[in-house]
């Protein structure tokens, strides 16, 4: 009588390969001419706390996150001075913007693939949209801005970083038609990819403006057609239920999730995940970060006005341009 064991273990593998295969769909349509980008959002505590969650302990855990997932760029929330200043000397592969100033929604950018069109960019967020009145009592939350240009094919993209208020609808329903008028007024027809902690999960009514599920409304209330951006992580994991990204320093899965990486019309998605690193019952901050490969067509860069600053590939060695190629910033590589 033959085992039925070795059928089982077959049964089981292939199971477990078609899930794999199953549970992260590739998007439609090959890569092709794309520029592929990881992409993270990360919020850094703002909050002064004890031991052992304070910042000179957990500084080291923020700079191994980084460096092992190397994204190419990064959308910072609550970003002291302080953080900055520790963290980007030991990170020469990335250049900030802002360089100074108010710099809590700091934007994160590999130096060796993009150069920063300082033309096009916001970072004093100075105009404020909406009455007072109509914000709630909550804070006036807007967003900072930053046009990105591949050195490689000379594409140009726009990064918005968010952090909505936490505590009134009112004000992060006007973040929303705020930051959707400021990506209506841009300068270049250029991709648009939006990070942040936007303090809402997904019911919540700024996350609809978004997702072009709600009239947006201008500043003012004037209508305008929706604008419509993808919740990287749920067009993946449309079934997933582990998803908090606010967990408060205790590592909890069930909690809120508050964290994303938006990708707007013409942006495809890899993969989108919940980074969940911690060491010891320690962890870089009380969010999780989540990051998404996205994919983003050339076909119409030769096309952009701004975009014919194209750097040779051969100035690049095979360890560069395998990074660079599955989306990241090369570290341990001079920028």
């Amino acid at each position: 009588m033959h085992s039925p064991l070795p059928a089982l273990i077959a049964a089981v593998a292939l199971l477990g390969a078609c899930f794999a295969a199953c549970a992260a769909p590739e998007p439609t349509g090959g890569d092709g001419e794309a520029v592929v980008i990881e992409v993270m959002s990360f919020n850094l505590r703002w909050a002064p706390d004890p031991e052992p969650n304070d910042w000179s302990t957990r500084q080291e855990l923020v700079l191994e996150l980084l460096r092992a997932e190397a994204p190419a760029v990064v959308g910072l929330q609550e970003s002291r001075t302080e953080y900055l200043d520790a963290l980007l000397p030991q990170l020469p592969q990335y250049a900030a913007y802002p360089t100074a100033g108010k710099r809590q929604n700091t934007i994160l950018y590999c130096k060796r693939r993009f150069r920063l069109d300082a033309t096009t960019s916001d970072a004093d967020n100075a105009r404020v949209d909406a009455p007072a009145a109509d914000w709630g009592q909550g804070s006036v939350r807007l967003p900072r801005s930053a046009r990105l240009v591949d050195e490689r094919s000379g594409l140009g993209f726009y990064v918005y970083n968010n952090h909505f208020d936490h505590r009134f609808v009112a004000s992060r329903l006007w973040s929303a038609r705020v930051l959707i008028d400021r990506i209506r007024e841009r300068s270049f027809d250029d991709p648009v990819i939006l990070t942040g902690d936007f303090n809402a999960q997904s019911d919540d009514p700024a996350l609809a403006v978004l997702r072009g599920k709600s009239p947006t409304g201008g500043p003012e209330g004037e209508g305008d057609r929706p604008l419509r951006f993808v919740d990287t992580f749920r067009q993946l994991h449309p079934a997933a239920t582990a998803v908090g990204t606010y967990h408060d320093f205790l590592g909890i899965r069930f909690g809120r999730r508050i964290d994303y990486v938006l990708a707007g019309p013409g942006i495809r998605v890899r993969s989108a995940r919940i980074l969940r690193f911690g060491r010891d019952g320690r962890y870089p901050s009380d969010h999780f970060p989540v990051a998404a490969t996205l994919l983003l067509e050339v076909a119409d860069a030769s096309a952009t006005p701004s975009s014919p600053n194209v750097k040779a590939a051969d100035d690049l060695d095979p360890r560069a341009a395998a990074q660079i190629a599955s989306g990241g910033c090369p570290f341990g590589v001079s920028p």
